[in-house]
């Protein structure tokens, strides 16, 4: 056991997880108050904690095979620019709150894919918030709180800008449900997603995402600009709030795509609700195909290996939908495919992939699963 190989002892330990999370339909406009489709899936991060009588936190992950030690006597204030500050700021946080996190040996192992859209820095987060709270908090954990605790944790002490849907996502997971998050309001529902003979496939692109953070912010900008030409004219709150009439009041075409993207991926993820409350994936898996159509076409945050593995997707029969996910230039795409075929198309894909692309994509099975939990 690799606690027991670090901390030479394997007692009082408890085991707690918490998911990475797949956004199936409504990207790219969350930060545009719109609403969003994640699910927590069955990869995550795993964490084994003993407290112990020291005012040390001895941390180690095996993602980096690397042992940080936090003093909590003389805790830093401001972030290390390493794996850890997502401890450290959970840490910093529960203390400011009233929550005093005591000294423990903590091993941290994950197959989460780094850098791949799959909320690895939001499930490591949650997963120090839930369980650090659970071992030397008193009170019942609110959920939806933690999730925004989370969130400002990274927006203010790691200093990335991040949503709030991951955290959400991984937080409130449940089995075999997608969560329909309003990022405005944080209003939300869970919806079925009774998958039968079908899996959410992951696939890992490989690729790495150097052009996301800068293409982000220039989205960012350019639907806030086509916000101001609607808002002129119409009473609107949100850019998704529009309709697709209002696009000519936009004088900019570049503009009206961003805008056209944003609107008709919020139909989308309404039009999905409706179908997988019905059980109809195959009306799901075309909202998926034409919500990378309108990621690939309109926002052009797509890149050739997402197209090209999408495409290939696209035409299978056993595939009822594709698209990309997450923030893109790279990352991942998640289709819906009928479980028994996985492995053959898998190995089929891998092989025209690596041709094209000198690289090898990755591939996950997963399942929708509950958000961070106790395990034992």
């Amino acid at each position: 056991m690799r606690f027991t190989e670090l901390f030479e002892k394997s007692d009082n330990v408890q085991h707690f997880f918490c998911p990475g999370r797949v956004n199936l339909i409504g990207e790219h406009i969350d930060y545009l108050g719109g609403l969003v489709m994640p699910t927590a899936i069955s990869l995550g991060i795993t964490a084994l904690i003993r407290p112990n009588a020291t005012k040390i936190i001895t941390v180690h992950s095996t993602d980096f095979e690397e042992t940080i030690e936090l003093d909590l006597s003389s805790l830093p204030n401001l972030k290390q620019n390493n794996w850890s500050d997502f401890v450290l700021g959970v840490v910093i946080h529960l203390n400011k709150i009233g929550i005093e996190v005591r000294g423990c040996e903590l091993l941290l192992d994950s197959n989460l894919p780094k850098g791949s859209g799959l909320s690895s820095s939001a499930a490591l987060e949650v997963l120090c918030y839930f369980m650090f709270h659970s071992v030397f908090g008193e009170n019942e954990i609110d959920r939806v709180k933690m999730a925004l605790a989370c969130q400002q944790i990274e927006n203010e002490f790691v200093g990335v800008n991040c949503g709030i849907m991951d955290q959400f996502a991984v937080a409130n997971g449940k089995a075999n449900h997608a969560i329909v998050l309003n990022c405005d309001s944080l209003e939300h529902q869970f919806v079925p997603l009774n998958l039968g003979e079908y899996s959410l496939l992951v696939i890992n692109t490989n690729k790495p995402r150097f052009l996301a953070e800068s293409a982000y912010n220039q989205r960012r900008q350019e639907c806030d600009a086509a916000f101001r030409f609607i808002a002129q004219h119409v009473p609107i709150t949100n850019l998704v709030d529009a309709s697709l009439d209002d696009l000519d009041l936009i004088d900019n075409a570049v503009l009206a795509k961003r805008a056209r993207h944003a609107i008709t991926e919020q139909m989308r993820v309404v039009d999905s609700v409706k179908a997988l409350e019905v059980g109809n994936l195959k009306a799901f898996g075309q909202m998926m195909n034409e919500s990378h159509e309108s990621l690939r076409g309109d926002y052009e945050v797509s890149c050739a290996e997402l197209d090209f593995i999408v495409n290939e997707l696209q035409v299978v029969e056993s595939c009822l939908g594709a698209r990309m996910t997450g923030a893109g230039f790279g990352g991942c795409c998640v289709a819906l495919v009928e479980t028994k075929s996985v492995g053959k198309l898998s190995q089929g894909l891998t092989e025209t992939y690596k041709v094209r692309f000198n690289r090898t994509p990755e591939f996950y099975d997963c399942k929708p699963s509950n958000g961070v939990h106790l395990v034992s």
